[in-house]
């Protein structure tokens, strides 16, 4: 993907429409405004952060979060992604001292018997009670996990987790841009549709005036080159939904 930046997209509308750089703070701000509108449902903004974890699992979410993409581990030059896991608690435990701690599971996993209840089902021990290695009924055959708690703005990892830190790709708000910020190149004409829709003082406030119905046609054109489908993708499409009978 080749991608461009708001600044460069500024200067371009300068230029474009033959003004000095005095204009410049104006396009950004309308450049940036356009930006945080199109991250809702059209081009979404993915950012790659080092979080810390704190002394009981938690991690906070950044400022402009909006949608985990995945929770990873760096693992030899990889990011491994922790799955997802429902039964954590989304409450932060208190202990006697008052302080908070980590979700604790309680479940004995140190033996190997034959009916430890969502680690190992019987069938994957041997005739010896020992394990043979796979956990199918171990939601995943992972004890590591994570679970997004939006009311405390925070994901709560599990228990076996120890690192201090963790690799977080999330979809962004779009209200921490700046001008260094990626964009597709592919948005350019939408992005120069907004600012000429914004910049003009007779037009801005009307959604229905020609450049704002320029600048919605410009979006509607931006999402179909964003999608992936290709002719053959649509022509199934039309011929799963398509049926004919003879008349009677």
């Amino acid at each position: 993907m080749v991608l461009t930046t708001i600044d460069s997209i500024t200067r371009r509308g300068l230029l474009e429409n033959s003004l000095p750089i005095h204009w410049y703070f104006e396009y950004l701000t309308h450049t940036c405004t356009w930006l945080r509108e199109l991250n809702i449902d059209t081009l979404q903004i993915v950012n790659t952060v080092n979080l810390p974890v704190g002394s009981y699992g938690e991690v906070d979410f950044p400022m402009d979060f909006v949608d985990e993409v995945g929770l990873m581990i760096p693992i030899n030059g990889s990011l491994k992604p922790l799955p997802k896991k429902e039964s954590i608690s989304p409450l932060r435990l208190l202990n006697s001292d008052g302080g908070f701690v980590p979700y604790t599971d309680l479940q004995d996993r140190n033996g190997q018997t034959g009916f430890i209840y969502n680690w190992q089902w019987f069938w994957n021990i041997n005739d010896y009670g020992e394990g043979t290695g796979r956990a199918f009924g171990s939601n995943g055959g992972s004890e590591m996990g994570y679970k997004k708690v939006k009311e405390r703005r925070q994901f709560q990892l599990s228990q076996g987790y120890v690192d201090s830190g963790i690799v977080l790709m999330y979809i962004s708000d779009g209200q921490s841009v700046d001008a260094a910020s990626q964009i597709d190149v592919q948005a350019i004409n939408c992005a120069r549709a907004w600012q000429d829709w914004k910049s003009d003082p007779l037009q801005s406030s009307n959604d229905y005036s020609p450049k704002g119905r320029s600048y919605y046609n410009r979006k509607n054109n931006l999402r179909s080159r964003l999608n992936d489908m290709d002719l053959i993708d649509v022509r199934q499409i039309i011929y799963k939904n398509y049926s004919a009978a003879p008349k009677t």
